[in-house]
Parts: C-alpha cells; structure tokens; sequence
C-alpha cells in the first residue's frame, strides 16, 4: 500500500532531481526522505531511481509511479476541495 505523504515526497524528488533538494522543498531532512523512497521501492520491489554521481535519473517503474502518483495526488487535492466546498453549503 502506498501512504501519500510518501507519494508527495516522491514527486518531489523526481521533480527536484535529488534527495537533498526534495529535502528542502518539503522542509524536511534528508534521511527522512530516503527512508520514504526505500520504503516506496520495498513496496514496488524495484528500484524507482539510479542513483548517479551528481543527482538521479528515475528507472522505467520510477517513470510509471511518477505518471500515477501525480494523478492520485491530484484527485486527492480536488476531493479536499470538493470537501471543503461541501461545509460551506
């Protein structure tokens, strides 16, 4: 099962191109964010990112993940609006 907090932090590393760059866009540390990708890659059982000299590259199932988790966390954001639209009626 894949927790959304984890999903979050793997787009921002895809999108930042590093752990440590994730790490502050998300105002959180580092070994945090390697312990979500870990435990991301635990559950796809494959590596989603190559770890390179200077950043990474994602994998083909880092690809694929990054395709689905930008559309989850998407409708995730317009059911919490929907949501809050629904308390004010």
């Amino acid at each position: 099962m894949f927790l959304l907090k984890d999903l979050q932090c793997f787009v921002a590393v895809y999108e930042s191109g590093g752990f440590g760059r994730a790490a502050d866009v998300l105002d959180s540390v580092q070994s945090q964010v390697s312990m979500r990708m870990s435990r991301l890659e635990k559950s796809v059982g494959a590596p989603l990112f190559e770890r390179l000299h200077r950043g990474i590259k994602a994998t083909a199932k880092g690809d694929l993940l990054y395709r689905h988790a930008k559309r989850v966390l998407s409708e995730v954001g317009d059911l919490e609006t929907a949501m809050r639209g629904r308390d004010a009626a």
